[in-house]
């Protein structure tokens, strides 16, 4: 029986590729890389830089803390971030779910002070109990390390009653590493077929029937 609900949040409660993507170019463009098309940047949000900047982008070494510092300054000090909306369908999910007793958190690779200023804004985060992300210092980075910290801040959650929200493979692999259920979506930036590799338990196209699935389960 699901109890709890742990959602990612670039792709899967918020369009965010638009702000993350402005960043991206900022900071490519200030040390001195080609900007890449528009399908290759959108490929970088979701999973952490640490991945995305050296495997996507193909960002040097050398560049990586200094690119990074670049587009954490877009981003989050000249509010970037904003450029972001709320997908639809979502709030009425996430209200049903509160107010059908659920415990509803945030799990996001997006470092965590960010998560909350971007929730905040958009008039979001009061639905949720807590809101776990990454730590600036990349010592919690991958999905399946935010999922631990969501069950070291609730650890009255079990993990059979718990079941993770998300749209790309990292959301699924990171599900399957830390035994707790996936459930894919395909209105963000991933693809059903990499999450139907990656082992997401059930696949959906559309927010209400996510709150369906949830109820019945």
């Amino acid at each position: 029986m699901i109890k709890n609900v742990y959602f990612d949040l670039d792709g899967t409660l918020v369009d965010s590729a638009p702000g993350i993507i402005d960043g991206l170019k900022v900071a490519l463009t200030k040390y001195g890389y080609d900007i890449p098309d528009y399908v290759t940047l959108r490929k970088c949000v979701g999973p952490p830089f640490t991945y995305s900047f050296p495997n996507i982008l193909h960002i040097r070494e050398e560049d990586f803390h200094g690119a990074v510092a670049t587009y954490r300054k877009f981003y989050d000090d000249e509010n970037g971030m904003f450029n972001a909306k709320v997908y639809a369908g979502i709030e009425e999910v996430l209200s049903d779910l509160v107010k059908r007793g659920y415990c509803l958190f945030v799990c996001t690779s997006k470092p965590e002070p960010t998560a909350r200023k971007l929730l905040k804004e958009l008039g979001i985060d009061h639905y949720f109990t807590d809101i776990c992300g990454a730590t600036l210092d990349a010592k919690i980075d991958t999905k399946a390390e935010v999922i631990e910290l969501c069950f070291e801040r609730a650890p009255w959650h079990k993990r059979e009653e718990t079941v993770l929200i998300g749209d790309t493979k990292y959301d699924a692999e990171g599900a399957k590493q830390t035994g707790i259920s996936c459930i894919g979506i395909t209105w963000g930036f991933g693809s059903r077929w990499d999450l139907e590799d990656a082992g997401a338990t059930v696949i959906f196209d559309y927010p209400g029937e996510v709150l369906d699935y949830i109820e019945a389960n």
